[in-house]
């Protein structure tokens, strides 16, 4: 494969510092394309990682403000190993809208790296027992186009996922094939990747917690549906005069506010009272408004009783509650 020239952009004070991620020279948030040394280029946009997402919004009192080197404080254990974990391999993947046969997407968790003839994409995803959702922040080789990442519209449309003899078919919100993962060979290797990449993950007890299902939602809570979700929601219990707030799209993305930091990204519920959610980069301001986009981040459970939605982690606790606004 060929790799691009071109120049870094902006000044050294807006270049990103080095993660510490093994096999690859990874470059944190910058919204700029870095030349590598032989010519190749790195870029990444609004880094995310999917347990780590807040590193912006305010955290509770308590609790550590995560930063993109830093996995958030761990919860008590949640319930049963996931079926999730079977997703954990290297898989061509076939039915994807415009991607091309040799297609390889590499799941490890919480991490994802996709194959195309360009190079590899990177991402992280999350999954309950039906739900997944994925979101992309980084590429190599030519994948890397300017300062922007390459869209992978498929993989950000899937919203679920269900077993297809040895295979997975990924879905969207109305249950229809967006993909097919089976194991079928490995990509080849490129410069901009260590060797290890074409190989299928180890999973360790690390991922497997990772991907644990979360506590079962108490049983006097009613599980909140996709529908119960959509709108916009504000705390039981308002903090100062900020306006923290939530708003669930319909589409299936959401943004909200500490009240000072802006946060937004990804959701999807299953109707059983699981939630999962994305979020992407944010500032990082002293707020004296409800973290809720923390809590949103956080959640793995969600109600709705009398007009109260609560949100849940994955251990059973109360992140926080909401109103309708």
């Amino acid at each position: 494969m060929g790799t691009t020239s071109g120049t870094t952009r902006g000044t050294a004070s807006q270049r990103a510092t080095r993660s510490g991620w093994p096999g690859r020279e990874r470059f944190w948030p910058t919204g700029f394309a870095t030349k590598r040394p032989g010519g190749r280029v790195v870029a990444t946009l609004a880094a995310v990682f999917l347990l780590a997402v807040t590193a912006c919004a305010q955290a509770p009192r308590g609790q550590v403000d995560p930063t993109p080197d830093s996995p958030l404080p761990a919860s008590p254990p949640g319930g049963a190993e996931s079926a999730a974990i079977g997703l954990v391999n290297i898989w061509r993947v076939s039915g994807a809208a415009d991607e091309k046969p040799d297609t390889w997407l590499r799941l490890e968790a919480p991490a994802f790296q996709l194959w195309r003839d360009c190079g590899m994409i990177d991402g992280s995803w999350r999954a309950t027992e039906s739900l997944f959702l994925a979101s992309t922040y980084g590429a190599s080789g030519e994948c890397v186009t300017g300062a922007t990442l390459p869209r992978v519209a498929w993989l950000e449309s899937v919203t679920g996922y269900r077993a297809a003899g040895a295979s997975w078919e990924l879905t969207d919100a109305n249950g229809a094939v967006v993909a097919t993962l089976t194991i079928d060979g490995n990509p080849d290797a490129i410069p901009t990747a260590a060797e290890f990449y074409t190989q299928p993950p180890v999973i360790t007890a690390a991922m497997r917690e990772t991907l644990r299902q979360p506590a079962s939602l108490p049983p006097e809570f009613t599980p909140a549906s996709s529908d119960d979700l959509v709108g916009r929601w504000v705390p039981v219990s308002p903090s100062g005069t900020s306006d923290s707030h939530v708003f669930f799209a319909a589409d299936g993305t959401w943004t909200g506010s500490d009240g000072c930091n802006g946060g937004q990204g990804r959701w999807a519920a299953d109707g059983h009272g699981a939630l999962l959610s994305t979020a992407g980069a944010s500032t990082l301001i002293a707020c004296e408004g409800a973290a809720v986009p923390y809590w949103v981040a956080q959640a793995r459970l969600t109600s709705v009783d009398d007009g109260v939605l609560r949100l849940l982690d994955a251990a059973g606790a109360e992140l926080g509650q909401l109103k309708r606004d």
